[in-house]
């Protein structure tokens, strides 16, 4: 049997998004580190590029609660199947929602992260709705 807590993924998402603990990042992501699936001002990378999105992230949502259901783990990679639950701060409607996170690890950090969420569901739990241009 699995055991999700002892991943590195697991570690990620409890500290730095249910405990809001920023200065995690620096612990948990390699200085250069590459992401993919989220997009951050002028494409920075590593620990100080993933802070942008953090803080504009939880400059839009509060309450966010990422709930890990499972992490497959092989070698120097790792897999997650997330559920991130947020308030939204302006409207304050709360949104759901699912995505995978892998990563490969180095030196027993992110090195490199591959983010698949459906944002698109959650811009129309939002009321926003996607519209040919």
């Amino acid at each position: 049997m699995r055991n999700i807590q002892s991943t590195l993924l697991y570690r990620w998402f409890d500290e730095v998004w249910n405990q809001s603990k920023k200065d995690a990042i620096d612990l948990l992501m390699t200085d250069n580190a590459e992401f993919y699936g989220i997009v951050t001002e002028n494409n920075l990378k590593g620990a100080p590029g993933f802070k942008l999105f953090f803080e504009e992230f939880t400059g839009q949502f509060h309450n966010i609660r990422i709930d890990v259901e499972d992490v497959v783990s092989e070698d120097d990679m790792e897999c997650a199947r997330t559920v991130i639950t947020a308030t939204h701060t302006s409207s304050n409607k709360v949104v759901i929602v699912p995505g995978l996170c892998m990563i490969k690890v180095e030196s027993g950090k992110i090195a490199q992260a591959w983010n698949n969420y459906d944002f698109l569901s959650m811009q129309e739990q939002l009321g926003q709705k996607l519209v040919p241009a």
